[in-house]
């Protein structure tokens, strides 16, 4: 569900980069950054996450330990996204509209400063919940169920598949 909300988040701001005031405004600034990682990082790592976490939670004695720190997780990395993508926006408008009115590059340098703190503070969360899926991983995997053997399919050796081998033939019946 984050993975759509990202995608849909994305493809509206991607429209409205397409417009020839926003593209003046964002092209070139830390916004194009944000929308970047918001879309590459919010819509492709969150889907592998849930994917994971689904595989995990079916094929892995999952404990309620696990469990928490599979949401401390998923919410370190959403907030840790946040946290670095929304600052970047506001910052990369700001720095767009301050040299659409002329202002010289180093002071949107200096402007852009406590918007690449929060960038820094962001992406720091969202790299320690990195140690959190290798941490899940090898607690999991090295405690994992005996494989899945009842996987739906009929087996080789099934009435579709016998082998006649008294004729030295083979045979589907």
């Amino acid at each position: 569900l984050t993975s759509v909300v990202f995608y849909i988040t994305g493809s509206l701001q991607g429209t409205a980069e397409a417009f020839q005031f926003t593209n003046l405004m964002w092209h070139f600034t830390d916004y194009t950054v944000a929308h970047s990682h918001l879309t590459m990082y919010g819509i492709i790592t969150f889907a592998i996450w849930g994917g994971m976490y689904s595989v995990w939670t079916e094929t892995s004695n999952v404990t309620s330990k696990h469990r928490a720190l599979l949401r401390l997780q998923f919410l370190l990395s959403l907030i840790g996204l946040l946290v670095y993508t929304i600052p970047l926006m506001i910052g990369g408008s700001l720095r767009g509209l301050s040299w659409m009115n002329g202002a010289p590059f180093m002071e949107s340098v200096e402007l852009m400063v406590p918007f690449w703190a929060w960038r820094a503070i962001g992406g720091t969360l969202m790299w320690i919940s990195h140690f959190f899926v290798l941490v899940l991983w090898f607690s999991l995997t090295r405690h994992a169920k005996q494989p899945i053997t009842n996987s739906g399919l009929r087996p080789r050796n099934s009435t579709l598949h016998r082998a006649h081998s008294d004729r030295g033939q083979h045979a589907v019946h």
